[in-house]
């Protein structure tokens, strides 16, 4: 490989984004269609991730129930009661097969202020208030503590080659 594209896995990270029971889960309100198909291939990546020390950011949405900070997309959806990610329900959190042993519970209101709580052993959850997950958010400057990012694709191929 190239000296600029190894992964370096000293200085790397993954990243899940919108892995919560709402989006993840078949027959779910906000269902994205393929997300739990993909959910056992998650768990090998994130196992091995947890298993060597490398860094996870599980990337979220919150949306508040007056819909204060929902996409434009989904805001007559939730004024109108139905609940999407709303801190503090079973549809917020991340989808059981990809959570931490023994995983704490990160508190809403941490995440709604741009906090990143510990959920496990090197691994944290941030709230993304939009689509991207550095838009508005600290996860550029968290990664540049000293991580890197890297696809998880690349990455499992590199473990599976070792």
């Amino acid at each position: 490989m190239e000296k600029y594209t190894k992964p370096n896995f000293n200085r790397c990270a993954v990243i899940t984004i919108d892995t919560q029971n709402d989006f993840s889960l078949p027959g779910a309100v906000a269902e994205i269609k393929g997300t739990y198909a993909v959910i056992p291939r998650m768990k090998l990546i994130l196992d091995a991730a947890r298993a060597s020390g490398i860094p996870i950011i599980h990337v979220v949405r919150l949306y508040m129930e007056n819909g204060s900070n929902v996409d434009l997309c989904r805001k007559e959806l939730i004024e109108s009661g139905v609940d999407i990610v709303r801190p503090g329900t079973k549809g917020a959190e991340l989808v059981e097969e990809i959570m931490p042993a023994d995983a704490k519970a990160a508190d809403p209101r941490v995440l709604l202020e741009g906090g990143l709580p510990l959920i496990g052993p090197s691994e944290w959850m941030m709230y993304k208030p939009r689509w991207g997950a550095f838009y508005q958010t600290g996860l550029e400057a968290f990664l540049r503590i000293g991580v890197r990012i890297y696809q998880t694709q690349p990455l499992l191929n590199e473990l599976q080659q070792q």
